[in-house]
């Protein structure tokens, strides 16, 4: 069995990134809140891997990610917009209609200045 080191890189400054979470992506600008799909209970941090991140004019490009990883710090749980499902069928005086909220969790991407 071989063990292999993994080194992570914190990142301080960087215009936007796009990471992902929980199989989709997402744009991160720091210091700026954003939702993502419901993780689970408890998490205070989640950890995001990051596949794209524009940093001082320039662009880095993971294959498929890079080294860096950021950690997201959870800010609250809550429910995303109400979506109005409508089924009708002519002629047969049928009438349904369901809403789904997703639930979700707003997270942020601090940066210690």
């Amino acid at each position: 069995m071989t063990w292999v080191q993994v080194t992570v890189k914190i990142i301080t400054y960087f215009m936007y990134a796009v990471c992902e979470i929980s199989g989709k992506q997402y744009k991160v600008v720091a210091d700026q809140p954003f939702e993502v799909d419901l993780q689970i209970a408890g998490l205070k941090q989640i950890e995001a891997k990051v596949l794209l991140l524009a940093q001082e004019g320039k662009v880095k490009i993971g294959k498929p990610y890079l080294e860096e990883k950021f950690i997201l710090t959870c800010l609250e749980k809550s429910l995303g917009r109400k979506i109005r499902v409508a089924k009708f069928h002519a002629k047969a005086n049928y009438r349904k209609v369901t809403g789904h909220r997703a639930k979700m969790t707003r997270v942020v991407y601090s940066v210690k200045k």
